[in-house]
């Protein structure tokens, strides 16, 4: 399907957003308690080969308003930003971390002609888990989100909130926060909560993950808690024909703590992509 010039303007987004550069559209997309600023360093090594875009997810950084619990979900949150993306059947590459991981997944889905490449850094992927009868690490989820919640229901944000940052960042990551950066965190509780519901209510049919392997890099911390690390042995093994690369020395922060490494396997990734299309 073709559509004339003025058709295929990029149409006009709903939510905050950074943009740079010309040519392919990249979507890169953070995850919970994140904002566009996580891709800061990424946009600036793509932007002089694609145009990069950016956007804060619902509820984080500039996109204000927190969802209706009733109506959010994964695929919500991937209609919001199909406003971002080049018009008619032009392809485009999309990057997910955590949260946006799963959200990069959904729009793959949708899309399948279209993407030219997916970047899964970490997803929240939890269902593979249940699916694939690991067990215990979805259990690990099961009870990170349902402590979440507990505390959140008595209005302790802040055990809530520091619980949250050790399963996925480790035993300091909430007492080297300053004061400020712990409130910020704070208010972004209920949109978490929000997240977690969303979440566990995902699915990918494994039909779907195996038409996207050969298009997709996986990419971990090696240092992740290990209920993370089997989500990417799981899904590794629904797409065996993905690239899976592991970080040696990062964490679930991988894109923030070590940008440089993340962005350059990005980069790669995208230029393999570039080079077949050569052949």
């Amino acid at each position: 399907m073709s559509c004339l010039p003025s058709q295929c303007e990029y149409r006009k987004p709903a939510l905050a957003y950074r943009e740079a550069g010309n040519g392919e559209t990249v979507l890169l997309l953070h995850g919970s308690a994140s904002s566009s600023a996580l891709w800061r360093p990424t946009m600036a090594a793509l932007a002089p080969l694609y145009r990069v875009v950016a956007p804060d997810l619902s509820g984080y950084g500039k996109s204000t308003g927190v969802p209706v619990a009733a109506t959010y979900s994964v695929a919500a949150e991937a209609e919001a930003l199909k406003r971002l993306l080049p018009c008619c059947d032009e392809a485009f590459h999309v990057v997910g971390h955590s949260f946006g991981g799963l959200v990069a997944l959904q729009l793959a889905m949708e899309n399948p002609a279209r993407i030219r490449t997916l970047t899964l850094i970490e997803p929240v992927f939890v269902t593979c888990l249940r699916q694939s009868g690991e067990n215990a690490a979805f259990g690990e989820f099961l009870l990170l989100r349902e402590r979440f919640g507990e505390r959140l229901g008595v209005g302790d944000h802040a055990t809530a909130m520091r619980e949250f940052m050790t399963f996925w960042n480790g035993e300091e990551a909430w007492t080297a926060l300053t004061e400020a950066t712990q409130a910020g965190m704070l208010s972004l509780a209920d949109k978490i909560a929000l997240d977690w519901q969303a979440a566990f209510a995902f699915e990918a049919p494994p039909e779907q993950l195996r038409r996207l392997a050969n298009r997709t890099l996986l990419l971990e911390g090696g240092r992740s808690s290990w209920p993370i690390q089997y989500i990417l042995h799981v899904l590794h093994s629904l797409m065996p024909e993905a690239d899976r690369r592991v970080v040696a020395e990062a964490n679930h922060l991988l894109p923030l703590t070590h940008a440089a490494a993340v962005t350059d396997a990005i980069v790669d990734h995208l230029h393999s992509d570039a080079e077949r299309r050569l052949r």
